[in-house]
This record gives C-alpha cells, structure tokens and sequence, in this order.
C-alpha cells in the first residue's frame, strides 16, 4: 500500500485543448514554457537501431551506453526546472523531474514522463504511465494512479501538490515478490475502506510503461447524486515512488501539479 493512502484529498483540473501547463501554486509558473526542440526530443519517434550514445554517463544511477537524449533528460531531472508539460485531452507529456522531498534512490524507471486515461467501450478504465528508462520489475517499486472518483475535494494536503485530489488508488507494486495490481478506495481521511487485487492479466509493464485495465465496477462514482451518470468529473494523476510511508518515498508526478480528466469519448460513442 503506496504512502498515498495516508494523504488527504485535494482538487482537480479540465484539460480538453493542447496547451501548456502553469502550475497555479509554484513560482515555475512564471518561467519558460518548454520550446518546440526540447518537447519534440519527448515526442520523437523511437531510437534508430544505432543511435548515438553518451560516452561518460554523470549518474552512476543509469545503465553504461544509454543514449544522449535519455542521459540529457535524466540530468535535467535531477533540477528543479521550469515546468516542461504538455496536455492533450487525458494524455500528460512532460519532462522529467524529481518530486523536490523525494529522498529516495534517483532511478529513471521512477523518472515519469507521461501518462494517460481511458474508459473503454467494455466499461474499463485503461490506465497508462510511462518512465524514462525500461522498469526493472525485479526491483521495489510502486506505480500509482491517483483517482478521483467525482467526490475529492479541495485542498489537498501534499507538499507543493495541493490541485492533486483523490478518493482511490489503483497501484502496481514491482519486486522480489512480483508484480501485482490493485484497487483501493478510500475515505475522508485517506484510509483504504477496500482493496480489492487485480487479475495478472490486467497489469502490463513493457520497457519503460506500465499499463493497467480496471472495470468501472471497482470505481464507483463519490460524485454527488446530482451528478450525472459517468459525467462525474473522474480525473487522475499518475505518480512513482518506493516503499515507505512519506512524501519522501514519493519520486515523480504527471501531470506535476493537478489532476487531469479521464477520456470517455469511446464510452460516449458507444
């Protein structure tokens, strides 16, 4: 169980046009926005067969012979930069940054770059994060996706982290003993009232991104009865951390300050 659960809720931002990101309580919101050249270095299609490699890695945290974009980026993470983030819809793409109390071990398969949510025509919520380098599934990790279901309310209580609101965690824990998949709900107080253990067929982590497949059923809506059906404001934030019970196992977010809307465009569709 992620550290998460021991926080309290905060809110939730709609992000339906490409734009860039100002955090609204962070002094980065009045610096540069990310320039064409270093977003498209996040974007750019996937490495040639040979690509150039960085012939002396600074990080002893990084494999020997990565490439210079991978090396570049992850020694841009270990700053405290400007906000890098791009968002489309329910997809976050974002330079990579260490969350500042982090204390924990720099690895870049902790180093979250990007994130998406959609609810399926089949009534699941598929929920997708991705990392700077391949996740190394024999080591302790956690992979959470922070919800909210409809009824997170506002301020939360994370360091620097107030626009991130939750009511339910689903997680994907990595180690010795395994991967394994969950679902918790929680209430006011951030407590786990259930938790329920994902099938393995519902968990993929391929290379450097985690994938999960969760049917609605075990995200039921904490909106207001008022609110119409599945228009309940669900929105998420993914984040990476290590074991332990503080905001210093916490390594990165995405989106960095807020939350971001759910796609149910196929859900509407059909």
């Amino acid at each position: 169980m992620s550290r998460f659960l021991s926080q309290r809720p905060s809110g939730e931002a709609r992000h339906r046009t490409r734009r860039f990101h100002h955090p609204v309580s962070e002094p980065l919101e009045d610096r540069a926005l990310m320039s064409s050249s270093l977003l498209s270095l996040l974007i750019q299609s996937p490495l040639a067969a040979k690509p150039t490699v960085s012939p002396v890695v600074v990080s002893s945290q990084l494999p020997k012979n990565v490439s210079g974009r991978i090396a570049g980026l992850y020694e841009l993470s270990l700053t405290q930069h400007p906000l890098y983030q791009s968002i489309v819809g329910s997809r976050v793409l974002k330079a990579p940054m260490f969350y500042s109390s982090y204390t924990g071990p720099k690895l870049a398969d902790l180093d979250v770059v990007g994130a998406d949510a959609t609810i399926n025509p089949q009534q699941e919520i598929q929920f997708t994060g991705e990392v700077l380098l391949p996740i190394n599934v024999s080591q302790a990790g956690i992979y959470s996706f922070l919800v909210n279901r409809g009824g997170a309310s506002l301020p939360g209580s994370i360091k620097g982290r107030p626009g991130i609101a939750f009511d339910a965690v689903v997680q994907v824990t990595t180690g010795p003993g395994g991967t394994i998949g969950t679902v918790s709900l929680l209430n006011s107080q951030k407590q786990p009232i259930s938790t329920t253990t994902l099938p393995a067929s519902s968990v993929q982590i391929a290379g450097a991104t985690v994938k999960v497949t969760v049917p609605l059923s075990l995200l039921p809506s904490s909106a207001p009865p008022s609110t119409h059906p599945r228009s309940k404001c669900e929105s998420y934030a993914f984040s990476t951390s290590i074991p332990g019970n503080s905001e210093s196992d916490v390594a990165g977010f995405a989106p960095e300050y807020t939350m971001i809307m759910i796609n149910t465009s196929e859900l509407r569709h059909h």
